[in-house]
């Protein structure tokens, strides 16, 4: 089986869900597309596809969870897809350009601070999610420009987020607190052929980023920078091309 003909399995960012791809394709996805909060990866994916080879793929911290996959299921793993991805903090200086670097400091050094913001932030995207999505948007730039001023969109974000962060936001916590230590060592086991998608002007994961996944894959992946994409927008073209095998009239994705 070819990677085209393979299933399409979609690990969605942080914060983040399914609905990302709806959010961006304005239809449901056709993807097997399990949410972190359902919990480990491997049993999900075992109980829809059996021992089939699959193509994964990763956007933004979903990144973290694919190559994870990959490295502990290579036979598992058809073609690997990482969309603007957040790649282990210890190979470079990031977090200060980083929209969300802040976050992910404090995850790193202040983890009590941490859990106070989060259950801050459930309380923000439940009472208010269009306003909590406009702050998150605010430093908006590239093609996430255009995206935030289209109808719909933060409002639409406003309720991903909420659903991410509900019921305490625990599953996300624990995926950025797992994110934020050393991990970097499992990319030399990640055996799958790769395609990195980033864009040149993406601020919430920046190029720099997507450049040193580059560098630190045993295997060198196919590579599509996109100059003015910022991170959704990068999304928006990655999906346009990798799903295109796929596609049909009623499902652009």
């Amino acid at each position: 089986m070819t990677s085209a003909q393979s299933p399409l399995v979609y690990l969605h960012g942080l914060p983040g869900s399914p609905d990302e791809v709806k959010l961006i394709c304005g239809a449901p996805s056709r993807f097997f597309a399990p949410n972190l909060r359902d919990g480990a990866l491997d049993p999900q994916i075992t109980a829809q596809f059996g021992i089939q080879p699959v193509t994964l793929i990763g956007f933004s911290l979903g990144a973290f969870r694919a190559l994870r996959f990959a490295a502990d299921h290579p036979e598992g793993v058809a073609h690997l897809h990482l969309i603007a991805p957040a790649a282990p903090l210890e190979l470079g200086d990031f977090l200060d350009q980083m929209a969300g670097g802040p976050i992910f400091r404090m995850a790193r050094d202040h983890p009590k601070l941490f859990r106070l913001v989060t259950r801050l932030q459930t309380l923000a995207s439940r009472i208010a999610p269009e306003f909590f999505a406009a702050q998150i948007f605010a430093r908006a730039q590239g093609g996430d420009t255009a995206l935030k001023a289209k109808a719909g969109f933060l409002r639409d974000w406003g309720h991903i987020a909420r659903q991410c962060l509900a019921d305490g936001a625990q599953a996300y916590r624990d995926e950025i607190t797992a994110y934020v230590a050393p991990w970097a060592e499992l990319l030399s086991r990640v055996q799958t052929p790769t395609s990195i998608w980033y864009g040149g002007a993406d601020n919430w994961t920046p190029p720099v980023m997507a450049e040193a996944l580059i560098k630190k894959l045993p295997i060198p992946p196919q590579v599509r920078r996109i100059e003015n994409a910022s991170h959704y927008s990068t999304l928006a073209a990655a999906l346009a091309q990798i799903t295109a095998p796929y596609r049909t009239a009623n499902n652009p994705c």
